[in-house]
């Protein structure tokens, strides 16, 4: 009996053909998450240009800090913080999320394309079946805080802190967002828990500058934006820091 023929392509063309088209189907997804992101009005906010883990920076002001009538660094103001410094992304107001399972809405609705929608369903499902998905809480917490949706991004985010305690990255973004969210005190306490941890990050000193000088600690400010640029002189924050430090008379 003879042996019937194989079917299908051989793998040296199966391969590159597979490639092509995962190459496509990415792009794709990709494409839609822009416009998701990018639709005003849109359940995830208005545009923002995703950045690196950890890499979630407070723009600098080249407004000096509020006036003082104490010494330069000693100024304390009497609520938990001010808010994004001028410059920075204002917080909305706190919207309640879609529940994992709900329906995905699609762009007709004034929401973004169904496929961001349904990636939010699906990391919410995972995070429900398993708190401790880190990866997961990780990737909400980026999404929502890329478009500016901070309070939403600080929740997931103080869960993954929990979870991953040392992780500088997760941390200094967790500060991000609580400054977003105008609790700026909070914030503070994290980039200094970061910074007791890992002393060279330059993530954390930059932010700590924009911080402080929201709230009126010049001399603070002035230290950290300094250290920033001992640490990464060629950082490409780094002519904002020496903005700053010019606004702040140092």
């Amino acid at each position: 009996m003879s042996t019937p023929p194989a079917r299908g392509l051989p793998p040296r063309l199966a391969y590159p053909i597979l490639a092509v088209i995962a190459v496509l189907f990415l792009g794709i997804m990709g494409y839609f998450l822009k416009v998701g992101f990018g639709t005003a009005g849109a359940a995830l906010g208005t545009e923002a240009k995703p950045r690196e883990q950890g890499d979630a920076r407070i723009a600098a002001t080249a407004v000096p800090a509020p006036a003082a009538t104490d010494a330069p660094g000693t100024v304390d103001m009497p609520q938990s913080g001010t808010g994004p410094a001028a410059g920075a992304a204002a917080a909305p107001p706190a919207e309640s999320d879609a529940q994992p399972g709900s329906a995905p809405s699609g762009s007709a609705a004034g929401g973004p394309p169904a496929p961001v929608m349904q990636m939010l369903v699906a990391l919410k499902a995972r995070v429900a079946k398993n708190p401790s998905d880190l990866g997961a809480i990780v990737t909400l917490a980026n999404m929502y805080s890329d478009v500016g949706k901070f309070p939403q991004a600080a929740d997931y985010y103080k869960q993954a802190v929990t979870l991953d305690p040392a992780n500088p990255d997760t941390r200094t973004d967790y500060a991000v967002a609580l400054h977003g969210s105008g609790h700026d005190l909070e914030a503070l306490a994290q980039l200094d828990t970061v910074l007791r941890e890992s002393p060279n990050f330059p993530q954390a000193f930059f932010n700590q500058g924009v911080i402080a000088q929201a709230i009126g600690r010049r001399t603070q400010a002035a230290s950290a934006f300094k250290r920033f640029l001992k640490v990464a002189p060629n950082d490409k924050h780094a002519p904002d820091a020496k903005a700053a430090l010019a606004a702040l008379g140092s």
